[in-house]
């Protein structure tokens, strides 16, 4: 199926409403903050709208070179593992200070995340998706 521009960003910001409450769930976890589960949750989600929104587009313009499980084994990786450690793990540094609170937020929400994808890719792959023509 075409991944149009409109489902594009339809998908990211799904997924940004369901990261938005697992996030602060785990944050609140290990920091016993509100101030800091607030900062990490709102400048995490912010840039990860542009970055899934970034993400399914690259997908798109690799099309069909990589297919089938393997592709959504490496859509997955690369999305919760590289982008999700990375940027979560810099902006978790930033508002607690915090080497221990960077990798148990990093890990514990990453991997579960992780799964999460992998179900929500599946789920839109059934979704159709008609784009009017004019």
């Amino acid at each position: 199926m075409k991944e149009t521009h409109k489902r594009s960003m339809t998908k990211s910001i799904i997924w940004r409403i369901m990261g938005v409450f697992i996030l602060a769930l785990v944050v609140y976890i290990f920091t016993n903050d509100l101030v800091a589960t607030t900062l990490i949750t709102f400048f995490h989600h912010f840039s990860f709208i542009w970055i899934y929104y970034g993400h399914e587009r690259l997908w798109q313009k690799i099309g069909d070179r990589v297919s089938g499980k393997k592709r959504k084994i490496l859509r997955a990786l690369l999305y919760e593992i590289v982008l999700g450690h990375c940027i979560l793990g810099i902006i978790s540094l930033i508002f607690t200070g915090s080497w221990s609170a960077v990798t148990l937020i990093t890990i514990i929400y990453v991997e579960n995340k992780l799964w999460i994808y992998v179900v929500y890719d599946k789920i839109w792959d059934r979704v159709k998706w008609e784009s009017k023509s004019s």
